[in-house]
């Protein structure tokens, strides 16, 4: 099944020709929602989604309208949106493109985050022309950067993020001498994953903090 993405904002006419201009288009997941405290915003929105449902209708697509319940909260919109693209690749199904040119700039920015992570390609809709101009992404996974001992020292930073945790700490919960994950460490705090921190009581100790973006990193993983 080939499915295309989109974000939507008050405009049906930016997503509609990514539609149109998908070969063997089968589905269509898009993401919407507006300013609770804006009628006219909510009520354009609701316009422009229900323009994109009958669309998708009449040609026969399978469609999912993602309603938003904050659509300026960044981090949990690019969660759900990673979260629905990795569920999707489970299924085997083709992620043809995804449209990132609707909706508020957190929306949008956390659609194309996303899509960077997951190796997603990535178009914008011209706002005047609506010509579609692709976004020069890498088709790559980032979450592929990590090692396989990388990925379970962060997931487990992650569970326990709670507790100040040494690299001593660390190293008893994941079962490895304090040499290997000292190495890991170093590569993780290159990459930008955790960060060293000074202990609370014992200046001699460094806490190792995971970075509040890793999660989006690890995906669901995690």
């Amino acid at each position: 099944m080939v499915v295309v993405f989109g974000t939507l904002g008050f405009r049906p006419k930016s997503l509609i020709p990514t539609i149109r201009s998908t070969a063997n288009v089968e589905k269509v997941v898009f993401y919407c929602g507006a300013d609770r405290a804006d009628p006219e915003a909510v009520r354009n929105v609701a316009e422009a989604r229900k323009a994109v449902l009958d669309y998708c209708r009449s040609m026969k697509l399978a469609v999912d309208a993602v309603d938003l319940e904050d659509p300026f909260d960044f981090k949990s919109i690019a969660t759900r949106i990673r979260g629905d693209i990795r569920r999707h690749k489970r299924e085997g199904k083709k992620i043809s493109v995804f449209n990132i040119a609707g909706g508020t700039r957190p929306t949008s920015s956390a659609a194309l985050l996303a899509c960077i992570l997951e190796g997603v390609p990535t178009v914008y809709v011209h706002d005047v022309t609506y010509e579609e101009i692709p976004l020069p992404l890498l088709r790559m996974e980032y979450s592929q950067v990590l090692s396989g001992e990388e990925r379970e020292i962060l997931r487990t930073l992650l569970r326990n993020r709670s507790r100040k945790l040494t690299e001593i700490d660390l190293s008893k919960l994941v079962g490895k001498h304090k040499a290997t994950v000292n190495h890991h460490i170093k590569n993780l705090v290159a990459k930008g994953a955790v960060r060293l921190d000074a202990h609370p009581t014992d200046s001699r100790k460094k806490v190792v903090t995971v970075e509040e973006s890793t999660e989006l990193l690890l995906g669901d993983d995690a």
